[in-house]
């Protein structure tokens, strides 16, 4: 069980408002790099032509063209997984449009999301641009004024699973970005909310992180957590953050829901915590959210547990 948090979003930078990861090389191009290789290798014509024909089957096997249709793509596997991972991809959307959002029947997104499927960890780091060493799944986002012009998932597929074990999560960084055009939620807003959609299992070794720390007294005060604007640098302390984050978000929704949530943070952004905590809330000030440690909510807050 890979335990550690996604890596960070980078923060807003230039004219074009973007958290983006910057390029990275689609298996494709692998793929054909390696065809050059194996014909320069070649000594004869025939074994030009054998390598050659080997080389092209192998890429055409993993890198078959993504349907076109839907909100999804999904790149660097084959075109049976890539569908099953597109389906619950999906369906992971409409979900958390309408359980966060109240979105029912959301629009379409004209600029589809990418996933981006890797093999390996090498893979992946030279994609997101090296995050932490056993990190599952990073989001890339751009922006230009309030419209989305770049939407990018990048994940291990190396699991067990035909769907890797991060896409969930992810797509709800997405998802939130249709709402959040203009800055990006607080990072334990963001993260906790889609922490919500992990897996039961991810859940539960985060609140144990954050629980062990707690046992010890190590962490933030309500205050310090909703300040932060950057993640920990040290991987224990990010682990603790999500643990701590997840706790929050899930106390606060269990209060009255996830509309009210969203609407707090959207407040939150233009009069304060600790104003949108009173209006919303009727929370006094951010020492009375002490109270979210000693009254964390159940896991299942949004009753997302059973989804898979």
């Amino acid at each position: 069980m890979h335990r550690l948090p996604n890596p960070p979003k980078l923060p807003v930078i230039g004219m074009a408002e973007t958290r983006s990861r910057g390029g990275a090389k689609t298996v494709k191009g692998r793929a054909w790099m390696m065809v050059l290789a194996l014909l320069a290798a070649c000594g004869s014509s025939g074994d030009f032509i054998l390598a050659n024909e080997r080389a092209t089957s192998v890429a055409l096997e993993t890198t078959a063209e993504p349907d076109a249709a839907g909100n999804i793509v999904v790149h660097g596997t084959s075109q049976s997984r890539g569908e099953i991972i597109r389906n619950h991809a999906e369906k992971i959307r409409r979900e958390a449009f309408s359980t966060l959002l109240g979105e029912t029947h959301p629009k379409p997104w004209l600029v589809r999301c990418e996933i981006h499927v890797h093999a390996s960890s090498e893979a992946f780091a030279d994609a997101v641009g090296g995050p932490p060493a056993e990190a599952r799944g990073a989001t890339s986002l751009e922006f230009s004024g309030d419209r989305v012009v770049t939407r990018r998932i990048d994940v291990m597929g190396d699991g067990p699973a035909t769907v890797p074990d991060s896409i969930d999560h992810e797509l709800v960084h997405v998802v939130l970005a249709d709402h959040f055009v203009h800055a990006a939620p607080p990072r334990w807003a963001d993260e906790g909310l889609a922490l919500l959609f992990d897996t039961p299992e991810k859940q539960h070794f985060h609140e144990a992180d954050f629980k062990e720390a707690q046992r010890r007294g190590l962490i933030w005060t309500a205050s310090e957590l909703m300040a932060m604007e950057e993640y920990p640098a040290d991987t224990a302390r990010q682990r603790v953050f999500y643990g701590q984050s997840a706790s929050l978000v899930r106390w606060l929704i269990a209060r009255r829901d996830a509309a009210t949530f969203i609407r707090f943070l959207d407040d939150s952004a233009s009069v304060g915590m600790e104003a949108a905590l009173s209006r919303h809330y009727g929370i006094d000030s951010l020492a009375s959210v002490s109270s979210a440690w000693k009254e964390v909510a159940p896991i299942n807050t949004l009753g997302l547990s059973e989804r898979r």
